[in-house]
């Protein structure tokens, strides 16, 4: 998968070039506001997001990339931007949570309470447990899928009456 190969060529990267610099902050230039997403702290950091992001994908490829693709951009550099701290924040979990956002507008409300409590968990446990999480940018990143998915939805359900 051509994503999670450039996640690994850039974190290879970090041995040899100061990546750090493409990560975001709210003293970065603005461009890292897109670039964030591509590096990551740790090799754990990266496994993690690989996993999950191949785990989304392979439910999700045959999804409407129409809305998904340009939601993967954009709402993680509005999230980044809102939650630029001093610290800067890497990773691919913004990613994936606007994936997860857009999953959970189309499942059933049993399916949906589940999921949300999980997610919550995940957010409440890396937040309490990992030092440096910028969960903030999770929630925004999610939120905002969340509800852009569910207008989505509901204006492409009108069109094809």
């Amino acid at each position: 998968m051509p994503v999670i190969i450039v996640l690994f060529v850039v974190w290879l990267l970090s041995f040899f070039f100061p990546v750090e610099n493409l990560a975001v902050s709210s003293t970065s230039p603005w461009w890292t506001l897109f670039t964030y997403s591509f590096v990551h702290s740790y090799f754990l950091h990266l496994l993690v997001n690989s996993f999950v992001f191949w785990t989304y994908y392979r439910v999700m490829r045959k999804s409407d990339v129409y809305y998904l693709i340009p939601s993967c951009i954009l709402i993680p550099a509005i999230s980044g931007y809102l939650s630029a701290k001093s610290v800067p924040t890497c990773g691919f979990s913004s990613v994936i949570s606007v994936m997860m956002g857009y999953y959970l507008s189309g499942c059933s409300r049993k399916i949906f309470v589940k999921a949300l409590c999980l997610i919550l968990f995940s957010y409440v446990f890396t937040g309490l447990f990992s030092k440096g999480v910028n969960t903030l940018i999770h929630v925004y990143s999610f939120s905002f899928s969340y509800i852009t998915s569910v207008i989505y939805r509901k204006l492409c359900c009108l069109l094809q009456r």
